[in-house]
């Protein structure tokens, strides 16, 4: 397993390690409704102290299975602005690249941006030749960045036993590169 947890980077982004400043912006995210409407088990906003979990559970991950959702920071503020990257943790279907951007940072192109780089580290470094993103059907925003991607939906699952999603296949490499590990 790698416990080296990479920073990358790209034209207008930093996907970095976790640290304790990203508690309050995070919380203030899962605090918000419209940016929960398609995340986690039910879609709701969560409150302090779930998201503290959250924070725990993906730097769990990265130490159990040697990835996983990076914070995103925007270079040009230092500001935290989101997480984007693989997951799989126990009981999902496949690897996923995931990406959740505040929503004060929408329509920018940051979560693409990001997936992009996380996709050729999970190529490079996993050697991973396709990642999934499961999508609710309702989630337009989410399903055009899959787009962009280059992601063709695969079909359905369901996640919690409940949560019906659309399947989107992305093939690895992507045509363009997009980050560099520091």
């Amino acid at each position: 397993m790698n416990l080296d947890w990479p920073t990358l980077e790209t034209e207008r982004l930093i996907l970095r390690p976790w640290k304790p400043e990203d508690f309050e912006p995070y919380a203030r995210f899962s605090a918000d409704e419209e940016s929960m409407r398609y995340l986690g088990r039910d879609g709701r906003p969560t409150d302090a102290a779930e998201t503290w979990r959250t924070i725990c559970l993906f730097i769990g991950h990265w130490y159990l299975r040697g990835y996983t959702l990076w914070a995103v920071e925007e270079k040009a503020t230092g500001e935290f602005v989101g997480r984007v990257g693989p997951w799989r943790p126990e009981g999902w279907p496949d690897l996923e690249i995931g990406w959740a951007v505040d929503r004060s940072r929408w329509g920018r192109g940051y979560a693409t941006e990001a997936a992009r780089a996380a996709a050729n580290w999970v190529h490079r470094t996993l050697k991973a030749d396709r990642v999934v993103h499961l999508i609710q059907e309702q989630n337009v925003r989410s399903i055009r960045v899959a787009e962009k991607l280059g992601a063709k939906l695969d079909g359905t699952c369901k996640l919690f036993g409940t949560t019906e999603v659309l399947v989107y296949q992305t093939a690895l490499p992507l045509a363009r590169a997009g980050a560099m590990a520091g």
